[in-house]
């Protein structure tokens, strides 16, 4: 439903009359749609020096179709005619440019939909948010409102996002890249690691050594059924876990600060190539062992006072910036 926000102000002689008059007027311009005001707002001149208080009020048109809503131009000489038809003697600004006291003043502050900048009409207002008379009316009329935006921001569904069942993601085409856990402690990470493989479409999860496997309660818990969707596979060595690993053909790349290493956003993937993923224990990371059975070492740059990050946090970042490449 399209809806256009006016602000009706009076600072000069029966001030209510006025906006009441206003609201009857308008009301009779678009009796099709559906009227609705706000709270009255006093408040002190804006943008010049006044012994009146101004009076406000917000007033909200609800329209059925777009195609009913009135083109901003033709609002905006209807609404104008009104501020003639109820003052005939009401300008809003001096000779010189500058804001007088007056006893009607109708503004467009927004439509929905709608954006529009000519020396006649700007929408939205440029003004509003400056406005507190203005804003005021606009969070009761429609609450989270900003100029530009109607309404608090609705968060995606599922639906929105168009996610796939567990079935079609495990037939889609994979990021080439096996994240192998050196011996991860914490089920807490591990489950975190799952659900960012399920999220970047990775290849697998190789868990190794002390690294515990799903199903698990604790797994779960951060991963939310991604141990689900994502292929895994257990060998009880990272060593082991390399062998097979190069002999299907991926190149082992070590997350790891080490001297030698290429910042994460510099590295480039050698195309068609798969990569095996290496990322280290929560407090001695990667094996020294492993470390030497790599020819590639990519580092996350960092600003901070802490040595790392933590490991869930790292492969997160990392498999970003892999699947970030991929996209168009």
């Amino acid at each position: 439903m399209p809806t256009a926000y006016l602000n009706i102000g009076s600072n000069r002689g029966d001030r209510r009359r006025f906006l009441d008059e206003a609201i009857i007027h308008i009301h009779n311009a678009w009796p099709a749609a559906v009227l609705r005001t706000s709270p009255l707002v006093e408040s002190p001149a804006w943008g010049y020096r006044s012994e009146q208080q101004f009076m406000n009020i917000g007033v909200a048109l609800d329209f059925d179709s777009a195609s009913e809503m009135p083109a901003p131009t033709a609002m905006l000489r209807t609404l104008q005619n009104i501020e003639k038809i109820i003052s005939a003697d009401s300008p809003h600004r001096n000779t010189d440019g500058t804001y007088r006291d007056r006893d009607i003043d109708i503004d467009i502050i927004d439509m929905d939909g709608v954006t529009i900048d000519t020396p006649q009409l700007t929408i939205p207002h440029p003004r509003a948010q400056a406005r507190s008379f203005v804003t005021g009316p606009m969070q009761y009329l429609c609450p989270g409102w900003t100029a530009g935006h109607k309404g608090p921001t609705l968060k995606k569904s599922m639906s929105d996002l168009a996610r796939p069942d567990i079935e079609t993601f495990r037939a889609k085409e994979k990021l080439p890249v096996s994240v192998v856990l050196d011996n991860i402690r914490s089920l807490n990470n591990i489950g975190s690691i799952f659900r960012t493989a399920d999220a970047f479409a990775v290849r697998e999860v190789v868990l190794c050594g002390i690294s515990a496997t799903p199903p698990s309660p604790e797994i779960h818990k951060t991963a939310l059924g991604a141990e689900n969707s994502v292929s895994w596979r257990y060998f009880p060595t990272t060593a082991a876990a390399l062998d097979t690993l190069c002999q299907e053909g991926n190149i082992p790349v070590c997350l790891e600060q080490v001297h030698g290493s290429v910042a994460l956003n510099r590295y480039n993937r050698p195309p068609g190539t798969g990569l095996a993923l290496i990322v280290g224990n929560e407090v001695a990371g990667v094996d020294p062992a492993i470390v030497e059975r790599c020819h590639t070492y990519i580092e996350i740059p960092q600003a901070g006072t802490k040595h790392s990050l933590n490991v869930a946090v790292s492969t997160a970042i990392a498999l970003w910036q892999l699947f970030a490449e991929t996209l168009p």
